[in-house]
């Protein structure tokens, strides 16, 4: 994964320029201070990523990381975790969302003085337009970054950049401008203590020289980066003599190119050397045990003819042991055999059980999942018919009512001022605009219109009231794509969600977070309330409703909550396959 903080400089980003392993992010998580907490997610998305490969699961961990550093308003955190955030949506092709995110960062960096955030984000916005051959944006944000690392004076960074527009240039194949940028990394690396990186400048302008056939220009640097003192089993040593060996082979010194190409040789062997060592220890060890083994052979050969010279002395009890041992043993064989056949019997059944039993167990489920696909269509086709029902014939009667105390008025003018009839119409009032909120809350016509996120923060703005929690809603990805009754479920999710943590949380915030990547939508609905016991509480039909809808669309469910500490709710969701990118 590319990451520009591969190189820790002096000015590194506290908690954040580090890699950690396994032990540390550990210890990190065991930590009371929300901070460590929330630092301990954002090492666990890149050690989970690092380690495993899972960049699905990665991403969920950084998101999370970025939620709790806006939860405890640190903010210089929350930026940079949310900029890695960015720079891991690019990679999912989600460019254009990437840039606003890293241009948001970068507002932040500039107006509070960040200036290796600042650096830090121009340097990842020069990259994502050159992935999109913007090359003027490209230039502009790369000059900036040039400008900003000044201020910085990070060497290292600077080269490390470098390097890696050194490598995508070669590949690209402009080599002239590949040349052009590996003689300046080469000056920029002259300056620094790190020899690791002046070795790679180095074998970078001999490997460009010796593609564009320029073989003198290629000698003379990669015998600059033989130079340079190195462990006897460094890697880079290695490819620096093979490069060296196929170099002399194109000029035709073939003994130069042969005495290369051993070195190389010779450097893999001796990194296979202790290899070879243990394979030598353990074929020791075999024949030693062979040496043993003769030996217990021969003594059992000693005791068979010890034990034959016995035999002839006493050879009628010898014939008579013999014979019972001979029945014995019969006895044992058709015993063994019986018992083998009564094992083979009951495994043979058990296993015809278990086939019976998971068919049964399939056909209940999906017998389940019909009935649960029935009464949901049921649900929704009620719901419809009720707000057609409360919109068309009661809102139109209560409609209705109102004019016509509007008429009286008019008819009566002292009824104008009349207490009691104002409070008639302010009733009526109220109560219209009720059944329209009842109405749109059975059936969202938001999610028809203009698809899931909409219709997700209609509902907030509708839930949210004065004096109420503060809801916060965050997405990730694109959501256009979803089928009508897929994105359905989910907004109804959402509904019970919010409507539990309204009636029973007592919660000062509440955070709504909607994630999509390749293979899976995540919701995650968190709140600060009161929290309760999982065991004790009985759920209600709310929390059975989401389970029926989790269940049908195969998601899984996990709460998280104790008294006095809020609650956590995580619902992922597989998309199906026609809708398996975002």
């Amino acid at each position: 994964m590319w990451c520009l903080y591969a190189v820790v400089p002096a000015q590194a980003q506290a908690g954040f320029d580090t890699l950690l392993n396994y032990q540390q992010v550990q210890d990190l998580m065991n930590q009371r201070d929300p901070r460590q907490q929330a630092l301990a997610w954002y090492h666990w998305a890149y050690y989970t990523e690092r380690q495993y490969g899972d960049t699905d699961s990665a991403f969920q961990y950084l998101a999370r990381s970025v939620q709790r550093f806006r939860r405890i308003d640190d903010t210089l955190a929350y930026q940079r975790a949310r900029s890695d955030l960015a720079d891991w949506m690019a990679k999912r092709k989600l460019v254009d969302e990437a840039i606003k995110m890293q241009e948001e960062a970068l507002f932040y960096a500039r107006t509070s003085g960040q200036v290796r955030l600042q650096t830090l984000v121009l340097a990842r916005l020069s990259r994502y337009y050159l992935s999109q051959a913007d090359n003027a944006n490209a230039l502009k944000y790369r000059r900036l970054f040039r400008e900003a690392n000044l201020i910085l004076k990070d060497t290292s960074l600077e080269v490390t950049v470098l390097l890696e527009e050194v490598l995508r240039l070669k590949k690209e194949g402009r080599i002239s401008e590949a040349k052009t940028l590996s003689a300046r990394t080469v000056e920029l690396a002259r300056r620094l203590p790190h020899k690791e990186l002046l070795t790679q400048a180095f074998y970078n302008s001999g490997a460009i020289a010796a593609y564009d056939r320029d073989y003198d220009t290629a000698l003379r640097f990669l015998k600059k980066a033989e130079a340079i003192p190195m462990g006897p089993l460094d890697n880079q040593r290695r490819l620096i003599y093979k490069e060296l060996s196929i170099t002399y082979a194109a000029l035709d010194s073939l003994h130069s190119a042969y005495y290369y190409a051993y070195k190389y040789a010779d450097l893999a062997d001796s990194i296979l050397l202790v290899n070879r060592d243990t394979a030598a220890q353990r074929i020791a060890m075999q024949f030693d045990s062979r040496e043993k083994s003769k030996t217990i052979e021969s003594l059992k050969k000693e005791k068979q003819s010890a034990l034959s010279q016995a035999q002839e002395q006493r050879l009628f009890i010898a014939a008579l042991a013999v014979g019972l041992c001979a029945l014995i043993l019969a006895m044992f064989f058709i015993v063994r055999d019986y018992r083998h056949r009564l094992h083979t019997t009951r495994v043979i059944n058990q296993q015809k059980e278990e086939i019976n039993a998971r068919k049964i167990r399939e056909l209940e489920d999906a017998l389940k999942i019909e009935t649960m696909q029935s009464m949901l269509e049921g649900q929704e086709s009620e719901r419809q018919r009720i707000a057609h029902d409360l919109h068309d014939s009661l809102g139109g009667l209560l409609a209705a009512a109102r004019l016509q105390l509007e008429s009286l008025s008019g008819r009566v003018p002292q009824l104008q001022e009349d207490k009691d009839l104002l409070k008639i119409k302010d009733l009526l009032d109220e109560t219209i605009d009720e059944t329209r909120q009842i109405a749109r809350n059975l059936q969202p016509g938001t999610l028809l219109q203009f698809g899931l996120v909409k219709a997700i923060q209609d509902l907030i703005n509708r839930v949210h009231s004065k004096g109420g929690p503060e809801i916060s809603f965050q997405h990730f990805g694109s959501y256009t794509d979803l089928s009508q009754h897929f994105a359905l479920n989910c907004y109804r999710i959402v509904q019970e969600l919010l409507q539990n943590c309204m009636k029973h949380a007592k919660a000062q915030e509440i955070l709504v977070q909607l994630t999509r990547t390749d293979q899976q939508i995540a919701l995650i609905v968190e709140d600060d309330g009161v929290g309760f016991n999982q065991e004790t509480v009985l759920k209600g039909m709310g929390t059975g409703n989401i389970s029926q809808r989790v269940q049908f669309l195969k998601g899984e469910m996990s709460i998280q909550t104790a008294p006095g500490k809020g609650t956590s709710t995580l619902i992922t969701v597989a998309l199906p396959p026609s809708q398996g990118k975002p």
